[in-house]
């Protein structure tokens, strides 16, 4: 299926590891051009040389933590590539914090308002280009509860960006704007959360894992997939939805 993607002009917040890095390179893969941001030098150069050959991929340093400095970025980026056409929400400061009032502010910070951020700045590029394609990366936190050691703030901040999404899908609908989430159940790649917990936590990684109808964790791959389709024509009358990608990890009835 041609998703529609080539000459697309997308950017990714944490786009250097994980979900962020793989929505990268499928979008390259499909001929979108791609610029991302992230903390780690090291790391946007690693990417950006891996994967330098599929397309144009432009890395920034930049902190989720500043809300001024996203925005700046967002027209930085949008002056590299061309304009903006998807906006993939995607850093996190993670689940992986202790209780208490740091972990809230962490959370309100890169986990909510950096999406406010990304979003507020882009919109007078999508404007420029006669509509676009929001993707919000949320989780299944957001939605049921999940029992294990992470800090409850995580869960209601990615909460506050669906409905933030849903309130865009209709407020910027108008605009030819879509606005989705995706909420990823446990998803395991080399170096992310997973990795840790299977080490520090292993009963409750294997309680987990035997809880998905096919016994094991999802990868970045499977919802990198999800994601290019929702930002792609494809998904066109997709506006205002959360989908769920977790291999049936979550037992609610979507009705």
């Amino acid at each position: 299926m041609d998703l529609g993607l080539a000459g697309k002009r997308a950017i990714i917040s944490g786009g250097s590891r994980g979900i962020g890095r793989t929505c990268a390179r499928r979008l390259l893969e499909e001929g979108a051009s791609v610029a991302f941001f992230a903390r780690d030098q090291a790391a946007i150069d690693a990417t950006v040389a891996d994967l330098s050959p599929l397309g144009p991929v432009h890395g920034y340093s930049a902190d989720a933590f500043d809300y001024a400095a996203v925005a700046a970025w967002v027209d930085v980026a949008a002056e590299a590539l061309g304009g903006i056409d998807i906006v993939i929400n995607n850093a996190t400061a993670s689940g992986q914090l202790e209780w208490g009032r740091q972990g809230w502010l962490d959370n309100f910070a890169v986990d909510l308002m950096s999406c406010v951020a990304m979003n507020d700045a882009a919109l007078p590029w999508f404007e420029k280009a006669g509509g676009g394609a929001i993707v919000q990366i949320a989780t299944i936190t957001a939605i049921e509860h999940h029992d294990m050691p992470i800090s409850p703030s995580y869960g209601a901040m990615k909460a506050a960006t669906i409905n933030l999404t849903a309130q865009l899908a209709q407020r910027w609908g108008p605009k030819n704007v879509r606005a989705n989430c995706v909420s990823p159940g446990p998803i395991q790649f080399p170096g992310g959360v997973w990795d840790s917990v299977q080490i520090s936590h292993p009963v409750e990684y294997e309680r987990d894992r035997a809880q998905h109808p096919l016994k094991r964790l999802g990868t970045d791959d499977e919802v990198a997939d999800v994601v290019v389709f929702l930002a792609s024509d494809r998904a066109r009358w997709v506006n205002g939805a959360n989908v769920v990608v977790d291999g049936g990890y979550t037992k609610q009835v979507g009705f």
